[in-house]
C-alpha cells in the first residue's frame, strides 16, 4: 500500500428499483423508517467514520433530485460524487468505482444496508490491506440444498457455508481491472464483488458479522429495521 495514510473511498449503493417490495410505491433506500430516509443511516455511518475519505453514491437517476437534496440539506461533506446506477448490481459497482480518480482501498456498501456496525468495517478494512480483498459474512444456520423444480437435487454441508454481508473492501486496482476485465469480456454473471474476484481466481478473506448486519430487501425487512431502530433509541 505504500507509505503513509491509505486513501480509502466508500462506494455505497443506492440505485435499486425495489422489485421484491410490495407494500411501497418508492424505492426502498428512500422510504422512510422513524422519520428518515433508509439510505441516511447507511450515509451516517461513513460520513462519521474518520477513515473514510470520501464517498460516491450510486443512485436511481429517476430520484437524482431527491437524492441532491438529501446530499445538500443533510450537509454529507464527504460525497465527492453522486453517479447513475445501472440495471444490475456489477453495473452499478463498475459505475461507481469507475468515478474514483485513485485510491488504495475502496468499500462497497449496499446504501440499505443500515446495521452496519462501524468496527466491523474498520476490521474489513484492516484485512483488505493485509489480503486485498475482504468480505464481511454470517454463517448458514438453516439445512440447505440445491433444487430443480420440485425436488432436491443435492444436500449441502451448512457448516461450510455463509452468507456475504456489507462491506466488502478491495484493493481498488485490482478491484477496478477485474470489472474492467468482465465488462471486456461481457460476463455479467456477477451477483457480487466476491463472486467476480473468485471467478478470476482471486481470495477474498472473510471476517465474521453479526446477524443483524442485513440488506433490507423486502417489506418483512423493512418492519424488523423499524424494530431494531426503535430498540437501538432505549
Amino acid at each position: 500500500m505504500g507509505i503513509g495514510k491509505e486513501k480509502i473511498v466508500a462506494v455505497i449503493l443506492a440505485g435499486g428499483d425495489s422489485k421484491r417490495l410490495t407494500e411501497h410505491s418508492l424505492p426502498k433506500q428512500l422510504i422512510n423508517i422513524n422519520g428518515k430516509h433508509i439510505v441516511k443511516y447507511c450515509l451516517d455511518i461513513y460520513q462519521n467514520l474518520s477513515v473514510i475519505d470520501s464517498i460516491i453514491l450510486v443512485i436511481n437517476n429517476k430520484f437524482r433530485t431527491l437524492f441532491e437534496d438529501i446530499i445538500n440539506k443533510e450537509h454529507y461533506t464527504k460525497v465527492e460524487k453522486i453517479v447513475s446506477g445501472g440495471e444490475r448490481r456489477q453495473e452499478s459497482v463498475f459505475n461507481g468505482i469507475s468515478a474514483i480518480e485513485s485510491c488504495d482501498l475502496v468499500v462497497i456498501q449496499n446504501g440499505v444496508s443500515i446495521f452496519t456496525p462501524p468496527e466491523l468495517i474498520l476490521m474489513c478494512i484492516e484485512t483488505a490491506k493485509i489480503h486485498r480483498a475482504a468480505s464481511s459474512f454470517v454463517r448458514e444456520v438453516y439445512s440447505s440444498f440445491e433444487f430443480k423444480e420440485n425436488r432436491i437435487t443435492n444436500a449441502l454441508n451448512r457448516g461450510r457455508m455463509g452468507h456475504v454481508r456489507d462491506p466488502q473492501v478491495f484493493d481498488f486496482h485490482l478491484l477496478l481491472g477485474l470489472h474492467k476485465k468482465a465488462h471486456q469480456e461481457k460476463r455479467e454473471l456477477f451477483t457480487n464483488d466476491v463472486i467476480l474476484l473468485k471467478y478470476f481466481g482471486h481470495e477474498v478473506y472473510l471476517v465474521e458479522s453479526t446477524p443483524n448486519n442485513f440488506k433490507i430487501t423486502t417489506d418483512l425487512d423493512i418492519k424488523l429495521a423499524h424494530i431494531l431502530l426503535i430498540e437501538a433509541k432505549k
